[in-house]
């Protein structure tokens, strides 16, 4: 793990991940409205989000224990990734990430994610990282097994998406589980 930090900003391998900032907004919002997007990320309705979207998106981003914009190293916006808290006390946090259709099939989510994970874990003292992914994501679904996260449970049918009904996925990664496979990977 990379742990350059300059100007609030972290690298990874070909990655920037910088400080949520205002301007963002918009664009994430844009990037929300994408019709290849939006069913990956909501269980709400596939519709245009506006005022209300937005509203979202600044909830979020001022709930967030770690929020950051993904870019490439040459400043190209790739996307962003968070961790939420979910209970404090038991040191658990829910990790996402939504990444431009433009930059799918790169490797830049497992790179991200990966980092979150570590970040998660080796930073911020986390007991678990957990996650909801859409059934029909299997991209999703295979990079989070190739990181560690394990399926904990499904919501069966649950989520009404391109006219049929598709399962809520429950993932996460233990600490302990993290370290046995951070000393596998040495």
């Amino acid at each position: 793990m990379s742990n350059s930090k300059l100007e609030g900003r972290f690298t990874t391998e070909r990655l920037v991940l910088r400080a949520f900032q205002e301007s963002d907004t918009e664009r994430y919002l844009e990037l929300s409205n994408d019709v290849r997007v939006q069913p990956f990320i909501t269980n709400e309705y596939i519709v245009p989000m506006g005022k209300k979207g937005l509203e979202k998106i600044r909830n979020i981003v001022n709930e967030a224990l770690f929020v950051a914009i993904i870019e490439t190293k040459t400043g190209e916006w790739v996307g962003l990734t968070v961790l939420l808290p979910t209970t404090p006390k038991n040191r658990d946090v829910m990790f996402g990430i939504v990444l431009s259709p433009d930059h799918w099939n790169k490797g830049y989510g497992t790179e991200v994610t990966r980092w979150m994970v570590d970040y998660a874990f080796q930073w911020l003292a986390m007991h678990r990282v957990s996650l909801g992914v859409y059934e029909l994501n299997e991209r999703a679904i295979d990079l989070y097994k190739r990181v560690g996260f394990v399926e904990e449970g499904r919501k069966r049918k649950s989520n009404w998406v391109d006219g049929r009904w598709t399962d809520i996925i429950s993932m996460g990664i233990l600490e302990d589980e993290w370290r046995t496979q951070k000393v596998g990977d040495t």
